[in-house]
C-alpha cells in the first residue's frame, strides 16, 4: 500500500503534460520522492537523448505522462502515438514496449519487443487535409 504522500506525488506525475525536452528533468524531480522511479527515468532520458542524436526535434514534442493508459494497458513500457493535424483526432498511429506480455508468452524469458498500428484511413484523410492546406 502506498502512503498519502506517494499517491499525491503519483496524481501530480500522471498530470504532466510538457515539451519532450523538458520531460526527463522534470521526471528526475519526482524521482526524488520516489526513488523507485530512478531507473525508468534514466531509460526514459537515454530515449530521448537517442531522439535527439538523431536529429528529432524533441522541444515540438509533446509528452504527456498518462498517455496511452488507459487504452493502451498491454503496453508496460514507453508508448508513443502519432497525431494528425487536426485536435480531437484519433492517433495516425499508437504503439510502444510490452515487456510483461512478451515475459508471459515467452515462458518467463525477457525478449524485448515493440509494436504498433498504423491507420491507413486517418493518415489518407491527415494528407488529405494538409493538401487542401485545412490546418487548424
Amino acid at each position: 500500500m502506498i502512503d498519502a504522500t506517494e499517491a499525491e506525488v503519483l496524481t501530480e506525475l500522471l498530470a504532466l503534460k510538457a515539451p519532450l525536452s523538458e520531460a526527463a528533468d522534470i521526471l528526475a524531480n519526482f524521482a526524488v520522492d520516489l526513488p523507485g522511479l530512478r531507473g525508468a527515468v534514466d531509460r526514459f532520458a537515454t530515449r530521448v537523448t537517442a531522439l535527439a542524436d538523431a536529429g528529432v526535434a524533441i522541444d515540438t514534442l509533446p509528452f504527456e505522462a498518462s498517455y496511452g493508459r488507459t487504452q493502451m494497458e498491454y503496453y508496460d513500457g514507453f508508448v508513443f502515438g502519432i497525431l494528425g493535424p487536426t485536435p480531437g483526432q484519433p492517433p495516425l498511429a499508437t504503439g510502444g514496449r510490452y515487456d510483461a506480455l512478451t515475459r508471459v508468452l515467452g515462458g518467463g524469458r525477457e525478449i524485448p519487443a515493440v509494436g504498433g498500428v498504423i491507420r491507413p484511413e486517418m493518415v489518407l484523410a491527415a494528407r488529405s487535409d494538409m493538401a487542401r492546406g485545412a490546418l487548424v
